[in-house]
């Protein structure tokens, strides 16, 4: 009886919490609205994208072919996009590939890195579709200049190329070996006939290439969270990596407030399960060690397989892919 006091008691403090909150956001949106009115809006430079999202459309494209189809990608992805511009632009007579022109002079040179001349935010990306044309079977050197200048660390790299001929598996090749820590996907190498669904496929197997399962380090342990083929589990994966003292309650779980919301489809399970990984309401993560009855509603998130009574008291949990 003590324990269900408890628990209501804990889910109460939750509201309260979240009623400040609404009315702290309430004010500041009656301040913003205030404030904003005499603020201007800045000139936003081209090709510099300004909205936030989870991948983004970078691209080179010296004769406009590869530019129709990094277009073509970006509208089935719903991703920003963002185009390479070399600082001294390519002519005619520099793709004269049966002269010397300049095209063949930097394939040939291996320190060749042409100037960008605009600036590329990538940070807040997590997914990035890289698409240039096939110079000489490989990437242009502009490319190599893109992935010196900006970091790339923990950005999944989807590559797609356009060319007469030439495959894009060489060029993938080349730049594994320029970079092994860069995270990169085989691509696919498009033509300007391709049809709408060749372009929605391609977007779909890479977008569907989700992660299966996370890590938890539990005090320091290593467990394997397997996760829910769920929207909440999808939005919960863009948190990571997290780390957060969790609270005892009840004697069967452990529970923290995330700073941000998650979408929730809550239902009851009738019971929970030892190893359950939960959401309750949009922002209380809870992890369950214990198995028990429950009439509460909850959005399941995956489940710890193996997971022992972790005892009394708080605990630290990092999440990590």
């Amino acid at each position: 009886m003590i324990a269900f006091l408890c628990y209501n008691y804990y889910r109460k403090e939750c509201g309260k919490v979240k009623k400040k909150v609404f009315s702290s956001l309430i004010l500041m949106m009656f301040l913003f609205f205030i404030v904003g009115c005499d603020v201007k809006k800045e000139n936003v430079t081209p090709n510099e994208s300004t909205k936030s999202g989870p991948s983004v459309v970078v691209y080179f494209s010296a004769t406009g072919t590869t530019k129709t189809v990094a277009e073509r990608i970006a509208k089935a992805s719903n991703s920003e996009i963002i185009e390479i511009i070399p600082k001294e632009k390519y002519t005619s007579a520099d793709l004269d590939y049966n002269s010397d022109c300049r095209a063949n002079r930097e394939q040939n040179d291996s320190k060749s890195r042409p100037l960008i001349e605009n600036t590329i935010d990538i940070s807040k990306y997590d997914t990035i579709y890289l698409g240039y044309p096939i110079w000489w079977g490989t990437i242009p050197k502009i490319i190599l200049t893109l992935i010196d200048t900006y970091d790339f660390t923990g950005k999944t790299i989807i590559p797609f190329c356009t060319s007469g001929g030439s495959g894009i598996s060489g060029s993938v090749d080349d730049l594994r070996k320029y970079n092994s820590n860069l995270i990169i996907n085989d691509g696919k190498r498009f033509s300007l006939s391709d049809s709408d669904e060749v372009i929605r496929e391609f977007v779909g197997v890479n977008m569907n290439e989700e992660v299966k399962n996370i890590k938890a380090f539990i005090n320091g342990k290593e467990y394997i969270i397997n996760l829910e083929d769920n929207e909440t589990a999808k939005k919960f994966i863009e948190f990571l990596p997290l780390e957060l003292n969790m609270s005892e309650l009840n004697g069967n779980e452990k529970y923290a407030n995330l700073d941000k919301t998650l979408p929730e489809n809550s239902a009851n399970p009738g019971r929970i399960n030892a190893g359950d990984v939960m959401l309750y309401g949009d922002d209380c993560l809870v992890i369950f060690y214990k198995s028990f009855d429950t009439t509460y509603s909850y959005t399941k998130i995956g489940h710890i397989d193996n997971l022992p009574d972790l005892g009394n008291g708080s605990v630290n949990v990092k999440f990590e892919n």
